[in-house]
């Protein structure tokens, strides 16, 4: 904001002067904290015609690396950044860089990467920020740190400070948690300032590294870190680092590091991430989900599941969420799926808490999952009692999921009757978007509360890993006009139901096009995509033998078929060039029948993240059509309104719990929570 009042898009005659005088105000309220700061902010853009206008020069301006200087005024020269001690000269811009070594605590020398290390022997992990180091173990990846888009909100907007997170099965670190300050420009530094405030250190006061002494493990074999570098409790960036440990230092080991996820490439906008009470790391090792939790203080929890483990939970799930709507009866080819959903999509009050204490224990038992002892609990709970956003972040090549919406945090038994909490079920009554019970305190064993699962306490978003040179999206859409829709629709869905449904979309759109043949949507999508694609039909199994690609495939009309392949086939066409800065939203609401693999829709959000998609959300069990069409509905008529990804996924989940139907947990957003339409 600082930064546009510089520019000579503030100046604009265009511009409104009360919008002018409202971001003015922003810079001078102190009660506003960050979150606060951004609603305001967004509000002007959406209560001025002409501060979007404004808002978008401005940020082009940005990105292209031009000088948007006051109208007649000189240029604003920024100030070099603070020299670190031997760093040389700063140039204008350059490319900074995490660097990782391995070093020898006495002469801070760098251990080669092909030298075994000692078990039991102390050892120095060296972090640092700024030129590619040769002896850097990230020095093959090249990936960049913040450059010339880099927003600065810390001292004074002179910087930004990043924390770096270590987490280890197999090293002792002394300390897990440490701080870095990135300026402007020129290398990152370690001073003794506190964190996020403003510096009063001197030159000499501040270091090029960050020096994290680790012992090596007694018994001899592989040994293996992740670390992560955050900002406002963002995962910017995760790295995973293995090495070789054995009985004396020698020739033969081979330690290696490598970047598996980037929020942001080259942590740009760092300023416009909603800051996130936790973040959890979900990476794979020796075919394991391994899973970290990391909070302002620190790592909260960490664990790993196998394979086989991931598949059941999702299974155990899936089973739960499907028998909560519908059931399988009768045998063999007389076999029918039958709605226990009344007409208005619910259920009465009864039978909604034996649904409810169904999951509830469901939930626990994976809670003990992810929090194993009582202090992982209790640590837990001290970060993640009150709502909070939760950032999942999973590593490259991931395509293991978990349940994370149906955590159920309150202690139940295996048996026997749960008690509903009264004010939990009036709150939910009285306020669709409330995230908290007022009766809290009360809780105690055996209590049912809907506010007791993560899914209807938090907002939980899955943002997928940015390809290189690729910002986090949280804008989708041209802007400008009323966005429009592009339909994907399956024949073989009950007409009527089919009919009402695109007849409401209609309504909150201001343009829908339908398309019921794969060529046909593939020209869409190329020639004239919407600010929203919207999937409306069956996710199939994929056919063993010839699609094994993919646990589920697209239908459309009656018999075609949509891999993840025929996506990446179009997108290599030049004509899918405009969905750079279109970033449209994607909402694959299809119903799949068969699958019990852990992966479902994973290989789709992929594909879509690669193709400029904005953000994917997806069902993750069968789930009628007339209980679909009622949840797309409201989720598009909330976005359309305004607003975001995660409170609008929030607020359908609420208001068909209110019905007596807990489906909306089913329902996962691959994409930034505070994503919304243009």
């Amino acid at each position: 904001m600082r930064a546009l009042r510089a520019s000579a898009s503030w100046d604009d005659p265009e511009l409104e002067e009360e919008a002018r005088a409202a971001w003015a105000a922003l810079l001078v309220d102190p009660d506003l904290d960050a979150e606060g700061f951004v609603d305001a902010l967004e509000g002007v853009l959406y209560d001025f015609a002409r501060a979007m206008d404004a808002w978008d020069r401005f940020l082009a301006s940005q990105q292209e690396g031009t000088r948007d200087v006051p109208i007649g005024a000189e240029p604003r020269v920024t100030p070099p950044a603070e020299p670190v001690p031997g760093a040389g000269p700063v140039p204008e811009t350059e490319d900074r860089f995490l660097n990782v070594a391995i070093v020898w605590p006495l002469s801070r020398r760098v251990v080669p990467a092909d030298r075994l290390l000692a078990s039991g022997r102390t050892y120095e992990l060296r972090l640092d920020i700024w030129r590619l180091s040769e002896d850097s173990l990230l020095a093959g990846q090249a990936v960049a740190l913040p450059d010339v888009l880099l927003d600065h909100t810390d001292d004074d907007g002179n910087g930004d400070w990043l924390q770096l997170t270590l987490v280890s099965d197999d090293l002792a670190f002394s300390a897990e948690r440490h701080w870095l300050f990135l300026p402007r420009r020129g290398p990152a530094w370690v001073c003794p300032c506190v964190p996020g405030g403003r510096h009063t250190c001197e030159e000499e006061h501040r270091g090029r590294y960050v020096h994290v002494p680790f012992v090596a493990p007694e018994e001899p074999g592989p040994a293996r870190l992740r670390m992560f570098v955050s900002y406002r409790g963002n995962q910017l960036q995760s790295v995973s680092l293995t090495t070789a440990i054995a009985a004396a230092e020698g020739p033969g080991g081979a330690t290696t590091a490598v970047v598996d996820y980037t929020l942001t490439s080259g942590f740009a906008a760092l300023t416009d991430l909603p800051p996130r009470a936790a973040a959890v790391r979900v990476g794979r090792q020796d075919g394991a989900m391994t899973i970290d939790v990391a909070a302002g203080d620190g790592p909260v929890a960490t664990f790993w599941l196998s394979e086989h483990q991931v598949v059941a939970v999702l299974e155990q799930a899936r089973a739960d969420l499907f028998a909560c709507h519908a059931e399988l009866r009768g045998k063999g080819e007389d076999e029918w799926l039958a709605n226990l959903l009344d007409e208005d999509n619910g259920k009465p009050f009864p039978e909604l808490l034996q649904d409810m204490t169904r999951l509830a224990r469901r939930g626990w038992t994976f809670y003990q999952m992810i929090a194993r002892s009582k202090s992982d609990r209790a640590a837990l709970g001290r970060v993640l009692r009150e709502p909070a956003e939760i950032q999942v972040c999973r590593t490259e090549m991931q395509d293991l999921v978990f349940p994370w919406a149906l955590l159920y945090d309150i202690p139940v038994e295996s048996s026997g009757p749960l008690d509903p909490c009264a004010g939990g079920w009036e709150q939910v009554e009285r306020d669709a978007s409330a995230r908290c019970c007022p009766g809290e305190a009360e809780h105690g064993l055996n209590t049912l509360c809907p506010y007791g699962f993560w899914g209807y306490r938090h907002i939980i978003e899955q943002p997928p890993s940015a390809p290189p040179g690729r910002r986090i999206r949280l804008r989708a859409g041209r802007g400008g006009a009323a966005p429009s829709l592009t339909v994907a629709r399956s024949n073989r869905l009950a007409y009527e139901l089919t009919h009402r449904h695109l007849s409401v979309l209609s309504e909150h759109f201001a343009d829908v096009l339908v398309c019921d043949r794969r060529d046909t949507l593939r020209d869409a999508l190329m020639n004239t995509p919407g600010d929203c694609f919207y999937f409306y039909g069956h996710g199939l199994p994929a056919r063993p033998g010839t699609e094994d690609s993919t646990p589920t495939v697209l239908e459309i009309g009656h018999d075609d078929r949509i891999l993840p392949q025929d996506l990446t086939a179009w997108g290599e066409d030049a004509r899918w060039a405009g969905w750079e800065d279109l970033s449209p939203l994607v909402f694959l609401n299809g119903c799949h029948t068969a699958d019990h693999d852990a992966r479902t829709w994973l290989p789709f959000v992929t594909v879509f993240t690669g193709l400029h998609a904005a953000g994917v959300v997806g069902t993750e069990i069968t789930v009628q059509q007339g209980l679909a069409g009622d949840f797309a509905e409201r989720f598009w008529e909330l976005l359309v309104a305004g607003d975001e990804v995660g409170s609008a996924l929030h607020r359908v989940r609420m208001e068909l719990l209110r019905k007596g139907n807990v489906l909306g947990l089913a329902y996962t957003a691959y994409c930034s929570s505070a994503l919304r339409l243009r």
